[in-house]
C-alpha cells in the first residue's frame, strides 16, 4: 500500500511539473505576440516622420494663402496711394 501511495505521489509531482512547464512555455509565447504587436522603432520613426511631413505641407499651405493676401493688400494699398495722390494733386 506504500509503494502505491508513493507512486501516486511520485505520478503527481510529474504532473505538476509538466503542468508548470506548459504554463511557463505558455506564458513566454504571449509575452512575444505581444512584443509583435509593439511597433519597433523604425516604424515608429517611419510614422513620425510621415506626421511631421504631412504638418509641413499644411503649414506650407497655410504660407502660401498668407502670401496671396499680403500681395493682395499691397494691391490694394498701392491704388489707394494713387487715388490719394490724385486727390491732393487736384487740391
Amino acid at each position: 500500500m506504500v509503494f502505491l501511495f508513493a507512486i501516486a505521489i511520485v505520478d503527481v509531482e510529474r504532473h505538476a511539473r509538466d503542468f508548470m512547464e506548459a504554463a511557463k512555455k505558455l506564458q513566454l509565447y504571449f509575452i512575444g505576440l505581444q512584443r509583435e504587436d509593439q511597433p519597433t522603432k523604425v516604424e515608429m520613426l517611419i510614422k513620425e516622420i510621415a506626421t511631421v511631413e504631412e504638418e509641413l505641407k499644411m503649414k506650407s499651405e497655410i504660407i502660401k494663402n498668407q502670401e496671396r493676401l499680403i500681395q493682395g493688400w499691397r494691391k490694394d494699398l498701392s491704388d489707394q496711394l494713387v487715388k490719394h495722390n490724385t486727390e491732393l494733386e487736384r487740391v
